[in-house]
């Protein structure tokens, strides 16, 4: 199961530790999103509370770390039981670096039965062919007598560092722009000096004398008990004024001696920058530069012109309370924001805070892809709603088309069904004046011809008449003289189509005429085919052909007729708009590409015989 609380990539938050003689002090800080922060500071005085005792240090720091959630912690480990140095090797590759390093920690290090933990750091450096690393070694006795001491050997320990690499990390932090330092930090046990030479830490070292030694000297002198001397030095200045005692000042003395002899060895060692001490800048550090009079003494008597600590000039940087500098540079360091960290945790708390660091970095992934998954989810879940949406959105539309087409086929019912009371009325009209023009056409055909007309019949009428037994076009012949269709054939394709379609009636909107031709066979054929292509021209008609044999009617007057020269034609009127679809053109039954059929618009209600088309103006 996740545990949430503990859902931080590592390591976001930490819990610095810095162990002093009289006091401890407590530091949490966090990085989120690489913006550091300080969330809390506790100083623990060990004489006021009571806290004497290795078993109630350790019980009361258990406590405190259970009430703050029990997070990460970075300890910091005494100056005096560690090396710092700077150590210069020739150019080498990494792997030959760190060989040459570890055997160099033996030499430093000296013989101990205790195996010896250290770490080092590439420094900068403008000498060719040399390559300069920051080297911090401890015995590793120290470092878990130290752990046990405070009783954290059960925590989750993931960094272990000393004063000085402490302080370099807190300085650097506060002035990143500072190139020389001397950096003096004066605790209850042990005074500890640091040289920052082009920003970067150069030189480190300690000596037992700290803010207990002036309490020992001063409670010796004034023959009184050590909380009485403290309480007196905290109270009166007993370097300057009237309360000054030559005495203290000469143990002052002998504590500024040793540490002008740690600084002056180093600037032997660089006589590039020993002319130029001047420039350091010295600052300040520690419970024991709280004495009253003490800065202001070793300003005017002893040259050492020192500066509390700075505070950042940014506004948004993180700057730590007086007497947390240690610990917030040990949060620095632990948290990532180091430019030179090193770090002495044992082997066996490193791999498992490797571990914890591996489980932290699962937790957060599984995290991170439950998120991402959710996310995912919530997507495919908003898409399909809007899908969803989209189609019940055009379902509506479709729905409403409907209904629009509905209505819209119900108004065209409506007015349909008024169209087809009225249409016949237009219709007939339109027939009556076709078959006007069409008499025209018929009377203007006979000019300067010598047939004529013995009958002319609408093809309604005249197809509602019955078979007669022997038809006109048919007589009898007593010489075996053919008829006309025997002899020429039909004059088109179009004359089979009414005896083939015997499931259609044969009546069309049209009229039929019955016409005598008193010629020869040729002159007969002749003329009769020229009156069929003359009329097939005219727009009136969609066809005008010969009736086939099985579709006549005797209907004419026998007296008019003359056997073997009468001849029946079929005139189909042009397609209107007002004829039903009954007499729509239908497809041709015989194969082959149809011509397309003759549509004509419907004549206006008001059209009359004057404005119709003459015959001479249909006749090509």
């Amino acid at each position: 199961m996740l545990k949430f609380v503990r859902m931080r990539p590592p390591v976001r938050r930490v819990l610095a530790v810095d162990a002093g003689g009289r006091s401890l002090k407590l530091l949490m800080a966090e990085s989120h999103f690489g913006r550091l922060r300080i969330l809390k500071e506790q100083l623990i005085d060990l004489h006021e509370e009571g806290l004497v005792a290795a078993e109630e240090i350790k019980a009361h720091l258990q406590a405190t770390l259970d009430s703050w959630g029990s997070p990460p912690l970075a300890l910091v480990l005494s100056q005096h039981l560690s090396t710092s140095q700077v150590i210069d090797l020739p150019t080498a590759p990494e792997s030959e670096a760190a060989k040459l390093i570890e055997e160099e920690t033996i030499k430093l290090s000296g013989v101990s039965e205790s195996r010896i933990v250290h770490d080092f750091v590439r420094l900068e450096t403008s000498v060719p062919n040399r390559q300069h690393f920051w080297v911090t070694i401890s015995q590793e006795g120290e470092i878990r007598e130290r752990i046990l001491r405070l009783g954290i050997e059960n925590q989750d320990l993931c960094e272990v560092t000393t004063v000085a690499n402490a302080l370099l990390a807190a300085y650097r932090e506060c002035r990143p722009l500072s190139q020389r330092a001397i950096l003096v930090h004066l605790g209850a046990q042990t005074t500890v000096a640091v040289i920052l030479l082009g920003g970067q830490g150069a030189f480190a070292a300690s000596f037992q004398m700290g803010g207990d030694f002036f309490t020992r000297a001063l409670a010796r002198l004034r023959n009184c008990s050590e909380e009485a001397a403290e309480s007196l030095k905290r109270s009166r200045d007993v370097l300057n004024g009237p309360d000054a005692s030559l005495d203290f000042a000469g143990i002052v003395e002998g504590w500024v001696r040793k540490l002008k002899r740690q600084l002056d060895d180093w600037f032997q060692h660089n006589p590039a920058v020993a002319s130029e001490s001047s420039s350091f800048e010295m600052v300040a550090s520690g419970g024991g530069f709280d004495q009253p009079g003490l800065v202001e003494y070793l300003k005017k008597g002893a040259g050492l012109a020192f500066k509390p600590w700075p505070r950042s000039r940014q506004t948004d940087a993180v700057s730590p309370s007086k007497h947390f500098e240690v610990a917030f540079g040990a949060a620095l360091q632990a948290l990532g924001h180091s430019a030179q960290p090193v770090s002495l945790l044992p082997e066996d708390y490193r791999r498992a805070w490797k571990k914890r660091q591996n489980t932290q970095k699962l937790e957060f992934a599984s995290l991170a892809l439950a998120l991402i998954c959710l996310l995912l989810m919530g997507l495919g879940t908003w898409r399909h709603l809007s899908l969803i949406s989209r189609k019940e959105a055009l379902l509506t539309k479709v729905e409403a088309g409907q209904g629009d087409l509905d209505n819209n086929a119900a108004l065209t019912a409506v007015l349909v069904t008024g169209y087809e009371g009225i249409r016949p009325f237009f219709a007939a009209q339109a027939n009556t004046l076709d078959t006007l023009k069409t008499l025209a056409l018929l009377q203007q055909s006979r000019s300067n011809r010598t047939f004529w007309y013995v009958l002319l019949a609408d093809q309604q009428s005249y197809f509602t008449q019955p078979v007669a037994p022997a038809s006109t076009n048919k007589p009898f012949s007593p010489g075996g003289v053919p008829t006309f269709s025997e002899r020429f054939g039909p004059l088109s394709p179009f004359s089979q189509s009414f005896s083939s379609a015997t499931n259609l009636s044969p009546a069309k909107p049209g009229l039929i005429a019955e016409l005598c031709v008193p010629e020869g066979p040729e002159a007969a054929r002749l003329a009769l085919g020229q009156l069929v292509k003359g009329l097939k021209q005219q727009r009136l008609f969609s066809k005008v052909d010969l009736l086939s044999d099985d579709l006549r009617r005797n209907l004419a007057d026998p007296k008019v007729i003359i056997p073997d020269y009468s001849f029946v034609l079929a005139f189909d009127f042009a397609e209107t708009d007002f004829q039903p679809i009954l007499f729509r053109q239908k497809k041709p039954l015989v194969a082959g590409p149809p011509a397309p059929p003759s549509k004509r618009s419907p004549r206006p209600a008001w059209t009359t015989l004057d404005n119709a088309e003459s015959p001479t103006q249909n006749t090509p």
